[in-house]
């Protein structure tokens, strides 16, 4: 006899559409048949033991592992820190704490010599028709302090921070320590339940973090790219990859992901800033 496997993520939905929040976003809806509690939980501790068989996996280095949710052009992927290198690329920065943009495919061209670049995704919020542009939400690059940022008031208690070095990462409140500190690269963002046209299918990319350490920070990064998602998806299911916190970068029409030199998404506009792993 075949098993139905319902997922904690299937679930909480359900619960969600029972009792009915720059660019960025359509859920899907689920039907359940009324099944006796202790088979809920059982098959949701089945399901949550497998990867989801919606993604495919491969491996396109070492330390790096891509899903692909073909039929959505959805991907989330994944690097272990202690095999590869995680780098904020950006335009010029101008002494006034702006950032020039330049497009996507830019960015990998000038970074890309030694083929050691193997992802690309693009990355924080910035003001879409200033060039060049302010960095809403802080940005330091190796070890050069850009700036703070200029919108640090239209998120109330919802912005973020993503700092790494040496093959350690976090997602911390923001803090402007965070930036004075020696960490060499930090990199605003806005927590995953922040208002970005919360509920709706649009272009998301996010990040989350794995494996925590014993000083609180993390040894493996997860990046969720999709050209139509709603927030709380693409959480969930970097959730479902192990992610244990997790933050929102930009999306909307600069959602952009380049895989081994190949385009998987294009934005749509010129940008300060993107995110890179690279092979050791």
């Amino acid at each position: 006899m075949t098993q139905l496997k319902i997922s904690s993520i299937d679930f909480q939905n359900f619960m969600n559409d029972r009792s009915n929040s720059h660019s960025i976003w359509h859920s899907p809806r689920y039907i359940f048949f009324l099944f006796p509690l202790a088979l809920l939980t059982s098959c949701d501790r089945a399901v949550t033991q497998t990867t989801s068989p919606t993604f495919q996996e491969s491996i396109v280095a070492p330390g790096i592992t891509i899903r692909t949710n073909v039929a959505q052009k959805t991907y989330v992927i994944e690097a272990d820190l202690s095999k590869t290198t995680l780098r904020s690329i950006s335009g010029a920065p101008t002494p006034a704490g702006k950032v020039g943009q330049m497009k996507f495919e830019e960015f990998w061209a000038q970074n890309n010599n030694n083929g050691a670049l193997k992802v690309l995704i693009n990355g924080t919020f910035f003001q879409t028709y200033n060039k060049p542009t302010g960095i809403a939400f802080g940005l330091k690059q190796d070890k050069q302090l850009i700036t703070y940022g200029y919108g640090l008031n239209e998120f109330p208690n919802q912005t973020v921070t993503v700092a790494w070095s040496d093959g350690k990462i976090s997602i911390e409140p923001y803090r402007r320590s965070t930036f004075d500190s020696t960490i060499p690269n930090v990199v605003g963002a806005l927590a995953p339940t922040a208002g970005k046209n919360a509920s709706r299918a649009l272009p998301r990319t996010f990040i989350g973090v794995k494996n925590q350490l014993s000083d609180k920070t993390y040894s493996t990064v997860l990046l969720f790219i999709s050209p139509a998602a709603s927030q709380s998806e693409a959480e969930q299911t970097l959730q479902k990859f192990g992610a244990e916190r997790v933050a929102m970068l930009d999306g909307g029409q600069s959602t952009g992901l380049i895989i081994g030199g190949k385009s998987m998404l294009q934005p749509k506009t010129r940008i300060p800033q993107t995110i890179g792993i690279f092979i050791k």
